[in-house]
């Protein structure tokens, strides 16, 4: 038995052969007897010292044991020793009990009896050492106790067989919402989602002293938490200590899922140290570089490096060192089979717990395609700026070509007409019917041509000039279009449907010449009808503006609706088809550079309608 584990005996006598006597008598291997000849001194090592029994002789000089005795129990380290006065005197039954108000268990009287002494001594030593390992299990086990309730872990026993809560410190009440009072009782299994319930009861049959396992919780308004549980199998009971380690899943699941992207991932991603050394390689890495990644793993970060770019590829590591991060610097990689690519790399640096250098982590993307794609744009673009210089010359030289071809065009048609003028002014009375209407015919054929060379020069310029748009009201344009067609309409009878025509947002002119090239078309192919029905409205469908001009006249077969629009496209073998057709493929184009559509719609002798759409 060790020195601290002895029980201590302090013997207080002012004769050193009574003490003597008791040091004798007392003497063994599990006690440590300590002796004083005064009170004072024996105050002064009871506080000094853990005492577990006190011999106290009553009748000293400066200070009675009464006295002694009266101030050890005032002090809360020596209040509870046991005392046992010891006198040579048998004292009156008034002065034992003041021995034993002053704190006194028992008395031996002198001369000591030896039996006596020795049975009173074992008793009263047992019963204080029971006593102060009585307090020392209560204090432990309060320290236990509020260890369990304050812990952040949660600390339960369960009924091994039921599963059902016994106990439960407050990390357990406060992590699922219930009080203690309705855990308790409750089986875990309630506190499960169902996919977990069969796992757990499983464990019921576990018959290891301890064992661990996870499970999904139930908690506070339906959340699920991960617990992991620690379990003491014993006697029916399990001791459980629970964390909740849901982060730690959830970490581990994001960590997981990004390694999997970063696996997967087209761009190469990998990893060398400060030696490097590449330590990680993905898929991407692999189809850009063609190296595998046991290939990989083998080399060093400067197999990829050109040599010219050595020097650079040192310099951004040093700057890595400070910086920590690079981001979108273009630069080149040498692949296994020695091509050299354009890359756009990033890196950034990771790092140890004290600041230390641990690894690279870098990514970089092909763009060897991306960069001869834009050298070819390049190139084009400067191509097509030479065109577009060369098309603008081009444009002015085809302007004063068609004004010029425009007055050469003009001059016999004035001369024509001017002496057809001539003759009908001087001499139309005395012609014959014939010439008159001879006359007619030149004069009617020269007004056709200069509306042929208007409309050429007209298409030349829509195919140049920018839009102006403006917004209008179509039914203002319709109502200047009758105005100006209105020697058309003369001695005929026409039945004009007109429908209400909305707002639009396009060049006024250039619909105005639709307008008037369509209205126009259905009035020259009515005029051999007694009633000429003309219909003009438009309907809206998705996000455009839909116009129509239908109208009863000649009609035509479908066939011929692309010749119809196209440019340039004459129709002299159908009679019914007098003009050029350059109206229409006008209209086609001025149409299409309003981003709008352009169609018709007819059959043979059961008239025609022509459709044009802009947007809303």
């Amino acid at each position: 038995m060790g020195e601290q584990e002895k029980a201590t005996i302090l013997i207080v006598d002012d004769k050193v052969k009574n003490a003597y006597v008791f040091e004798n008598l007392l003497q063994g291997d599990e006690r440590k007897l300590i002796t004083v000849t005064s009170g004072k001194e024996a105050l002064k090592t009871a506080l000094n010292n853990d005492i577990d029994l006190i011999i106290l002789d009553v009748q000293m000089p400066d200070m009675d044991g009464f006295e002694v005795a009266q101030i050890l129990k005032t002090n809360n380290r020596t209040k509870n020793i046991p005392i046992i006065f010891a006198t040579a005197e048998r004292t009156e039954h008034e002065s034992m009990m003041k021995g034993f108000e002053e704190g006194g268990v028992d008395y031996l009287f002198k001369p000591i009896n030896p039996e006596v002494t020795k049975a009173k001594v074992s008793v009263l030593l047992q019963l204080h050492l029971q006593k102060k390992e009585l307090i020392a299990k209560n204090q432990a086990l309060e320290k236990s106790s509020l260890l369990i309730n304050n812990s952040a872990d949660i600390i339960c026993i369960l009924n091994a067989r039921t599963l059902e809560f016994e106990e439960v410190n407050k990390a357990l009440t406060a992590f699922t919402g219930i009080d203690s009072e309705k855990l308790l009782g409750t089986s875990l299994l309630s506190l499960l989602p169902f996919e977990e319930k069969e796992k757990v009861k499983k464990l019921k049959e576990r018959i290891e002293d301890y064992f661990s396992f996870e499970t999904w919780l139930f908690i506070k308004k339906k959340e699920k938490r991960c617990l992991n549980w620690n379990i003491v199998n014993k006697d029916g009971l399990w001791f459980a200590n629970a964390r909740d380690i849901t982060r730690i899943r959830e970490a581990e699941e994001i960590k997981n899922y990004l390694a999997i992207v970063v696996k997967q991932s087209n761009e190469a991603i990998y990893m060398y140290n400060p030696e490097g050394r590449i330590i990680s390689w993905n898929i991407g890495a692999e189809k850009i570089y063609g190296f595998s990644e046991e290939e990989a793993l083998k080399m060093n970060i400067w197999n990829i490096v050109p040599e010219h770019l050595m020097k650079e590829t040192q310099s951004i590591i040093n700057k890595l060192a400070e910086d920590k991060e690079v981001k979108a610097y273009e630069t080149k990689r040498t692949t296994k089979f020695g091509k050299i690519i354009d890359v756009i790399f990033s890196a950034s640096v990771i790092t140890g717990s004290n600041g230390e250098l641990k690894s690279i982590a870098i990514t970089e993307y092909d763009i060897t395609e991306r960069k001869k794609a834009e050298d070819s744009i390049k190139q084009l673009n400067t191509e097509l700026k030479s065109n577009l210089l060369k098309l603008e010359s081009s444009n002015k030289e085809l302007e004063a070509f068609s004004y010029s071809v425009s007055h050469d065009l003009r001059a016999p048609l004035r001369h024509i007409t001017g002496f057809a003028d001539l003759l009908t002014k001087d001499y139309r009375d005395e012609m014959p019917d014939k010439v008159k209407h001879y006359l007619d015919n030149i004069t009617h054929s020269a007004k056709q041509m200069g509306i042929l060379i208007d409309d050429l020069l007209q298409f030349s310029r829509n195919n140049r000039s920018e839009l102006t748009k403006t917004v209008f009201n179509m039914g203002d344009v319709l109502d200047d279009v009758l105005a100006q067609t209105k020697h058309l309409t003369q001695k005929r009878r026409i039945d004009w449907r007109i429908s209400s025509l909305p707002e639009v947002s396009a060049d006024f002119n250039l619909i105005r010449m639709v307008m008037t090239n369509l209205v126009e078309n259905a009035l020259k192919y009515t005029r051999t009808r007694k009633l000429a029905i003309i219909e003009i409205g438009c309907k809206e469908e998705n996000e455009e503006f839909i116009f129509y001009i239908r109208d009863n006249g000649v009609g035509f077969d479908m066939k011929y609706a692309q010749k119809l629009f196209g440019v340039f496209q004459r129709l002299h073998s159908d009679k019914e088809f007098e003009g050029t057709g350059i109206g229409l493929a006008n209209v086609r184009r001025i149409i299409s550079r309003h981003d709008g559509r352009t169609w018709a719609e007819a059959e043979p002798d059961k008239g025609a309608a022509f459709y044009f759409s802009l947007p809303k």
